[in-house]
């Protein structure tokens, strides 16, 4: 077996796979696509079978219920969710199923990712999903055998959850639970240039949203800093004493033995290049998640 070094450079570089278990709410009926594209952020109006939108669920106030990948099979609807948030994802849905011809139904389920910029040659039968920002598919109930053996030929392989983290901290690719949860804006999370359409017609919670971009009122936001060592999650970041911001999430870099990680920072903290005072040392600035350019990935 590799090592996660070299695992996230398979990430990066050609492509690694990862089974996920994931819940998956299968939406069907005659008026599935009005009805979804009524309830979540990005648009769906317009998606062809086989293919597949990056999206969040919000409630009244705007704040992030979940992420998504909607996969469009037709006449019915795929949303993988987290797992852990599939049950309370059926229940918000049903709320909003009134007089329309809409069926909804939860399962557990495992699915093969596989994610990098080789992964569109290994020719999968699935659904486009770039979870790590490098290009990837996802197989619903696949043959991890068979999709490792492809992956393995275009020279990656299996990947685990210390590699998988380490290219998405690379990055900068927000995780749900670990960065952004029910308390959460989709700006302040760096995630409406993937997951939010500005275009496209009314969705539950969108006044706020479109209020949030228009004014650009957003109080903090997730930025990927890089230190010398790790503060832990919930460490408090300072800049002359003051109190700008708290960590999310992190890792060692095993390539150059840094810190990467993921923030919440004040404005008066978040340009590229501020120097954060943290229990274990300094930690900079790279970049501000959800903006343009993004780092590249070792």
């Amino acid at each position: 077996m590799s090592d996660p070094l070299e695992q996230a450079r398979w990430l990066t570089e050609t492509v690694g796979v990862r089974p996920l278990t994931l819940g998956c709410i299968h939406v069907s009926g005659d008026d599935a696509r009005t009805w979804l594209n009524g309830q979540i952020t990005n648009d769906v109006s317009r998606t062809s079978s086989g293919d597949a939108a990056y999206a969040v669920a919000v409630d009244l106030k705007g704040r992030i219920l979940t992420d998504l990948f909607a996969l469009d099979r037709g006449d019915a609807f795929d949303l993988l969710v987290p797992r852990d948030r599939l049950e309370a994802m059926v229940e918000h849905f049903d709320r909003y199923v009134v007089m329309e011809d809409v069926e909804l139904e939860g399962r557990e389920i495992t699915v093969i990712s596989a994610q990098g910029p080789a992964a569109a040659t290994l020719e999968l039968d699935g659904f486009s999903c770039d979870r790590l920002g490098r290009g990837g598919f996802d197989v619903i109930d696949g043959d991890l055998d068979a999709i490792v053996a492809r992956a393995g030929r275009a020279g990656g392989g299996l990947v685990g959850e210390e590699a998988w983290e380490l290219a998405r901290l690379r990055a900068a690719r927000p995780g749900y639970g670990a960065d952004f949860d029910e308390t959460t804006y989709p700006q302040e999370a760096g995630l409406t240039a993937t997951a939010v359409s500005f275009t496209k017609g009314c969705y539950l919670g969108q006044e706020v949203i479109c209020m949030l971009e228009n004014r650009g009122q957003v109080r903090r936001r997730l930025v990927q800093l890089e230190g010398d060592a790790l503060p832990p999650p919930g460490s408090k970041l300072t800049k002359d004493g003051v109190a700008l911001g708290d960590v999310r999430s992190g890792a060692i870099d095993p390539l150059d033995g840094r810190a990467v990680l993921h923030a919440y920072v004040k404005r008066a903290g978040w340009e590229p290049g501020t120097t954060l005072d943290s229990d274990v040392g300094f930690v900079t600035v790279r970049h501000v998640v959800g903006s343009e350019p993004r780092p590249a990935a070792p």
